[in-house]
């Protein structure tokens, strides 16, 4: 087997290399069709659990959405100047329709098979659906990337469950996990860094000794803090953004409202 790659692999794999979020787009560029049916596409060809899909995505390109959107994540102008976004949602509710379509509810059902009723997920379908969409919106991050546009994830959509919730129209069983802003870039945008010390580790979980947490930082630093004046800088600045943040303290409030929702508990309960 020849170990060199092919010119196709080769495209793909500097595609996934340069690939860099954009947060400014080109006012004046519009997204085209057949870069939108490109990006939905290789979404919709992403590995699935049981080919179940167990995920929506929500095709967002309303001027006023996606200016609610900005607001409710968090206060994040670039959501509002993006032509276009998508959110992946985890969804069950999809096939609880079709269990009860199909009568898997019914007397009869019940019956003929001894399953009795089952009518919401719990957290193994969860992990498994939420694997579907982040897989999914993945694929079309790097689509996107292969077709001239520029993409940025925006996590925060799982901040202000109750008026996210109502703004989409979300059902039970359903949890937004992800969004994605998209776009052509406003400008060429250098491919940001991506620390690998310490993220692969050989058949088994190996918590880091000193040695491997200096070397660690000392990547980091080099990285995201090439001017720091101690070691840590970096380490120190994402414990103060974002570890103990308001926005984290709003994201777990929320997601304890978006499993519940999850699970068809009342989510104001």
């Amino acid at each position: 087997m020849n170990d060199t790659c092919t010119p196709d692999a080769n495209e793909v794999l500097a595609v996934i290399e340069q690939r860099s979020s954009t947060r400014a787009f080109a006012p004046d560029t519009p997204v085209t069709d057949a870069q939108r049916e490109a990006v939905l596409h290789a979404a919709s060809r992403a590995p699935s659990a049981g080919a179940m899909m167990m995920y929506s995505i929500i095709d967002i390109r309303e001027q006023a959405t996606l200016d609610r959107l900005a607001v409710l994540c968090d206060n994040q102008p670039m959501i509002a100047k993006a032509p276009w976004a998508l959110v992946f949602v985890v969804d069950y509710c999809k096939w609880i329709d079709l269990f009860e379509h199909v009568g898997c509810f019914t007397p009869e059902f019940v019956a003929r098979t001894g399953k009795q009723p089952r009518r919401e997920p719990g957290l193994g379908e969860f992990a498994i659906a939420a694997q579907d969409a982040v897989i999914a919106a993945q694929n079309a991050v790097v689509a996107a990337e292969a077709v001239g546009l520029g993409s940025c994830y925006i996590g925060d959509i799982v901040e202000c469950a109750e008026e996210v919730r109502a703004l989409l129209d979300l059902p039970e069983h359903t949890l937004p996990l992800s969004m994605l802003i998209l776009g052509a870039p406003a400008k060429d945008r250098p491919a940001t860094p991506h620390p690998t010390v310490n993220l692969v580790m050989s058949e088994r979980y190996r918590r880091s000794d000193a040695a491997t947490l200096d070397a660690q930082v000392a990547e980091m630093d080099r990285m995201f803090r090439p001017h720091a004046s101690a070691p840590g800088e970096r380490v120190i600045d994402i414990y103060t953004r974002k570890h103990t943040s308001d926005f984290m303290v709003e994201m777990g409030r929320s997601m304890e409202l978006w499993l519940k929702n999850w699970m068809g508990k009342d989510l104001r309960a």
